[in-house]
């Protein structure tokens, strides 16, 4: 048996778990497309409107190996207990590889899972699908460049990088993302203004209504919050995206006298 190529399974090693995991284990370098054509009548090929990626499968090639059968019973429990959940759903869980320990996907239990059993040993293929098919970074921008973080002198962000910014005025800040995938971040504002906007990846965000406290926009979701509440009324609702590599977020408005956080996960495509 080879070294595990998995890392983690929801924080736990396949050690932990009572099992190893065979190097070949199938990881598909990306998902199958989901192609968006429209074919007509009489006419040669199609129309191509693009194409997505659809969700990414994973399967483990496992095997316990156990000092007798009862063990084996053991472990075979204690694997099917961790895959669901209390109500006996199959659960969704981070998963990092050990060959890229920056970053995760997110995956749950799908398909048929049989185990050939000889004595104390239990040989299975183990089916995981992510239905985002993209990996993340294990840490988000608002854990980096503090004590615990997992990051070192190594890694591509230079230490200076700051993805928190205070403004009493218009400025501009250079924003390093460090995925190959557009980024969609959460923006909090904290403090008062009487007018805000916000240039991201070209996009302009305003908005147009005094405020001081703090205002939540998610950038993926396309919320706009001040607590609970949805003040996305108050907004034009347009949303960027941070491309890969480093770009600048232009801030505007009147009245300015705030802390802005961009808080998001590097995206790979795999």
């Amino acid at each position: 048996m080879a070294s595990d190529s998995v890392l983690t399974l929801d924080g736990r090693t396949p050690m932990e778990l009572g099992m190893g995991v065979f190097q070949k284990t199938q990881r598909p370098i990306l998902s199958p497309t989901v192609d968006n054509v429209v074919t007509v009548p009489y006419m040669h090929g199609a129309y191509d409107f693009g194409a997505t990626i659809g969700p990414r499968q994973f399967t483990l090639e496992c095997a316990f190996i156990a000092k007798n059968y009862l063990e084996l019973q053991q472990r075979v429990s204690a694997l099917a207990a961790f895959l669901l959940d209390a109500d006996g759903r199959p659960r969704t869980m981070p998963i990092v590889f050990a060959n890229q320990p920056d970053r995760q996907y997110t995956v749950r239990y799908s398909g048929d899972l049989q185990i050939e059993r000889i004595a104390g040993l239990g040989t299975f293929t183990l089916p995981f699908v992510a239905y985002d098919p993209f990996a993340y970074s294990l840490e988000s921008t608002s854990d980096l460049l503090t004590w615990d973080t997992d990051y070192t002198w190594d890694d591509d962000f230079s230490w200076d990088d700051g993805y928190s910014y205070s403004f009493t005025g218009p400025g501009t800040v250079e924003v390093n993302n460090l995925g190959n995938q557009n980024a969609l971040p959460k923006i909090r504002i904290t403090g008062n203004f009487t007018t805000l906007s916000l240039m991201v990846g070209g996009v302009v965000f305003t908005y147009n209504t005094p405020l001081n406290g703090t205002l939540e926009l998610d950038f993926k979701r396309k919320t706009a919050k001040v607590g609970t509440t949805n003040v996305l009324q108050n907004s034009n609702a347009q949303f960027g995206k941070l491309p890969p590599g480093s770009s600048n977020v232009v801030v505007g408005g009147s009245g300015l006298n705030i802390t802005m956080d961009i808080i998001f996960n590097f995206k790979y495509a795999a």
